[in-house]
């Protein structure tokens, strides 16, 4: 029998500008924190079950495919500084799906497409590819109710003179762009670690998956 959340029993424990907690109470007595980016009235643990299917994610994250003449496919990847882990990790253009962005068609490939620019420096256009291959995605479900939309960029460059880091904000700290054909994904999926040996963030790992898989070319 699926739990009951007792809302008048759920409290707000900790509220800052990006992330808030919770403690939620549940009707047989469970109590389960939930760090989460959402408002009380937004969490996704009181909403009805019927309304998961259509709730928007928090952000978005592109697995972004670079086709450059005569040479074979690349997933663009980049090393940015993650606070929790103290480290550069291997990452992909990610961002918060911003309030604005539902104001028109399309939130999510529009906040993607912002935040390819701001990350990458590259400009899509009219020729490229954005899809929406997965519209809400939970990471870690047993800690946190954060959801990504899942984005596919194929983006075709005559060079990789425009990438840069210039549209950094705040707090993102960016390292150097990692440009892997499918012989170098596939060994970063073997060995579960970048070659500074540090662990791959789940989004990463998903990343490499698709783009080692071919599905990028079919879905």
């Amino acid at each position: 029998m699926e739990p009951q959340i007792n809302r008048d029993k759920s409290r707000l424990l900790a509220d800052t500008k990006f992330i808030k907690l919770y403690d939620l109470e549940y009707q047989d007595g469970t109590h389960y924190y939930d760090a989460s980016r959402r408002g009380p009235e937004e969490l996704f643990a009181y909403k009805p079950a019927a309304e998961l299917t259509t709730a928007p994610p928090d952000a978005a994250s592109a697995f972004v495919i670079i086709e450059l003449p005569n040479e074979a496919p690349k997933l663009l990847l980049f090393y940015e500084f993650r606070y929790p882990t103290g480290s550069y990790m291997l990452g992909v253009p990610a961002g918060l799906i911003d309030p604005a962005d539902f104001q028109g068609p399309d939130p999510v490939k529009r906040a993607m497409i912002r935040e390819i620019k701001e990350e990458t420096g590259i400009t899509v256009t009219s020729k490229d590819t954005v899809e929406v291959i997965s519209p809400c995605v939970f990471t870690t479900p047993g800690f946190s109710d954060e959801s990504n939309a899942l984005v596919k960029a194929i983006i075709h460059l005559d060079d990789l003179s425009s990438l840069n880091h210039k549209g950094a904000e705040g707090t993102e700290v960016f390292g150097d762009f990692r440009l892997v054909d499918r012989k170098a994904a596939m060994d970063l999926l073997k060995a579960g670690r970048d070659e500074t040996g540090h662990y791959l963030p789940l989004i990463t790992w998903a990343a490499l998956t698709y783009f080692v898989s071919g599905l990028w070319q079919e879905i």
